[in-house]
């Protein structure tokens, strides 16, 4: 019996939950399925992923705050650090001003020959007549130099002035170690004013820049270091080790 013939004899019921009823085996059906399928998994691994890259990048723009919040922080402390190096320097240069000043009374005498039994306050008297410089001596001692690397004799006088006048009077005679003891072999005798640890470290790297750059005259005015590379230049005050630069 045909299609057509039997469709003829089926009831209209049947016909029509025929019609209606699925066709499982159809493969266009199941493909759509599936298609239907991946589309929505991979629509939420969309979705999944676009949430994990939103809290990504807030928890990178929470990272970059906290970075600049630090860089800002270190940049306070850097500046702190600074101003607190800077008054540490001033409070020491004001603590050498201190102490130089109580120097400014004492001198330092080198190229006297360290002897037995040896009385400093005696040597520095005679000194005193031999450059006809009226001087009151309250002390005298010997120490051994550090930078110099030489014995000297440590004279606390008076006077400023006492000071003043024994230093510029031993340079004008030139006197010399034969003149205060006639045993001795005959060497030069320096006077200069008695420096700080800071100025003296500094009066000897002046010196020795000095030097090797050809200055002719390296010399103390009241504590002050003062150079001139000859008679027709200026005459420069060095106050730091930066100032040696400027030479």
């Amino acid at each position: 019996m045909s299609n057509n013939t039997k469709a003829r004899f089926t009831c209209e019921n049947c016909l029509v939950i025929k019609q209606n009823s699925p066709k499982s085996n159809n493969p266009d059906r199941k493909t759509g399925a599936t298609l239907e399928n991946n589309i929505q998994e991979l629509t939420r691994s969309v979705s999944f992923m676009s949430k994990q890259f939103d809290n990504f990048n807030v928890k990178l723009d929470n990272v970059i705050l906290e970075l600049k919040n630090i860089k800002i922080e270190n940049e306070k402390i850097k500046s702190e650090n600074n101003r607190l190096s800077e008054e540490v320097v001033i409070l020491k240069s004001k603590i050498d001003e201190i102490e130089q000043f109580n120097l400014g009374i004492t001198v330092d005498i080198t190229g006297i020959p360290k002897t037995i039994n040896e009385d400093c306050k005696l040597i520095v008297e005679d000194i005193g007549k031999k450059t006809n410089t009226e001087i009151n001596i309250l002390e005298a001692y010997r120490i051994d130099s550090i930078i110099s690397k030489r014995s000297i004799i440590v004279a606390k006088l008076a006077t400023r002035d006492m000071r003043k006048n024994l230093i510029r009077n031993v340079k004008s005679v030139k006197l010399t170690t034969d003149k205060i003891c006639n045993s001795w072999q005959k060497e030069n005798i320096y006077i200069n004013e008695r420096l700080t640890k800071l100025k003296r470290t500094l009066f000897y790297q002046v010196k020795t820049a000095a030097k090797e750059k050809g200055y002719k005259f390296i010399w103390l005015s009241d504590a002050d270091i003062l150079a001139r590379k000859n008679e027709n230049t200026k005459i420069i005050k060095i106050k730091s080790p930066q100032d040696i630069n400027h030479l």
